[in-house]
This record gives structure tokens, sequence and C-alpha cells, in this order.
């Protein structure tokens, strides 16, 4: 695919991405609840400034993402969010700029730890040197970044992407990406704190340590410490 190409790809999905927004936007201002008859595609598009082709394409979208049903002959629906729509819907009003509540943090977390904890025991079962090697470059990048007062957000993703890569557990890896995406711009002003980076930092080198060795039950009690503190933090940032 050449630059033009993948330009034009980029711009069309930036496009959909602020169709969607405009009708979540839209459902919100109204106050539309759950069971409610959205206007029709010809409605939304005149609203939103936009084709059609646009507004069906968002639509399918959030059906995809259980945000809305389509009924046959009847309309498209609001279905009950908090019950009915998928985690991928929370991570894409994350991704267009929604701030999830303190219930949603706090109940994310939990589900996180646990899979968080599921990773590095199987890390630990089936790490290869290659994924032992990709963690020791991303603690390196960490310590330049720290070292010069950077934030390390990005390392400290990538450091728990290649934790779970080494569980050589494809769903696992793509049902953790989610939860990074959604925890992205929180781990920005998590570690604009040097201090937090440092912690972070510490905890992830003696994780490293405890996968290289197969420690199931070491790496295991630290990622619980590790998802521990992250909670703490915040809720208490968000009581603020």
């Amino acid at each position: 695919m050449t630059n033009a190409q993948e330009a034009t790809v980029e711009s069309r999905a930036s496009a959909g991405t602020n169709v969607i927004a405009g009708i979540l936007a839209y459902l919100q201002d109204r106050r539309l609840q759950p069971g409610d008859r959205l206007p029709s595609e010809r409605d939304l598009a005149e609203r939103l400034g936009v084709g059609r082709n646009a507004v069906r394409e968002a639509l399918a979208t959030l059906v995809t993402l259980r945000v809305v049903e389509s009924r046959p002959n009847s309309g498209v629906y609001l279905r009950h969010m908090s019950r009915e729509s998928s985690f991928e819907a929370l991570v894409l009003l994350t991704d267009i700029g929604a701030t999830p509540t303190p219930t949603e943090v706090t109940e994310t977390m939990e589900v996180r730890a646990h899979l968080e904890l599921l990773a590095v025991s199987l890390a630990c079962q089936r790490r290869t040197d290659e994924d032992l090697a990709r963690m020791e470059t991303i603690l390196a990048r960490t310590d330049e970044t720290l070292e010069t007062g950077g934030n390390i957000a990005e390392m400290d993703t990538d450091f728990h992407i290649a934790v779970v890569d080494a569980a050589h557990n494809s769903v696992l890896v793509r049902t953790l990406n989610a939860f990074y995406r959604f925890t992205a711009r929180r781990r920005a002003v998590l570690f604009e704190d040097r201090t937090q980076g440092l912690a972070s930092a510490r905890e992830h080198r003696h994780m490293l340590e405890f996968i290289r060795n197969r420690d199931i039950s070491k790496a295991e009690r630290l990622i619980l410490q590790h998802m521990d503190r992250a909670t703490t933090y915040w809720s208490s940032y968000l009581e603020t």
C-alpha cells in the first residue's frame, strides 16, 4: 500500500469515527433511554452534516458493538449499554474522548487484574529467549526515558504487551490489548508523575527476572501488587 493509499484509509477511518462520535453525542444530548428508537438515517445525516452512507456505516459499527439494535422494518433502537454492549464499545467511547466513570474504571481494573495474573503465569511457563530479549530492550528504553525526565506511558504499555505476548495465547493478547487501549490516556497522566514511573520500572525489572526464572508464585504476587498500586492511585485521583 502506498503512502497516499494509507493516508486515504486513515482519513476514512477518522471520518467514520467522527460520525460515530456525533451519533453518540446526539443520543446523550437527547437523553435517549434503552429501547428508544433512533432518528432515521436521513435525519441523522442532516443533523450531522454528512452523507447517509456514512451514517449507515457508523450505525453498522454500533450494531456490531451492541450499542444499538437494528429491527427489520422497524428501525434502530438503543440498547442498555451497561448490560448489553461489548467492552469494545467502552474502548471506542474512550478513544473518541469520552471519560470513563469511576465505576467503569474500578470494574475494568478488577477484570484486568485477573487477566494479567493469567498472562504472567503463562509467560513464566512459555517464554522464549526472544521474549526475554524484547522485555530487556523495553526496560532499557524505559530507563533512558526516565533519565531524561520523559513520560514512560508508551514503554509501560509495550512491556505489558511483551509479557502477554510471552504467554503465547492469541486470545489473551487481543483481550488485553483492548484494556490497554482503554487505559492509554490515563497511563499518560499517571506517568507525568516521575515517582510513579520509577516505581513501575522497578516492578517491571523484578517481573522480568521472575519470568526469566519461571517463578510463577513471585510473578503472580508482583502483578497483583502492581495492579493494586494502580487501582489505589486511580481511586484517589477520581475522588478528587
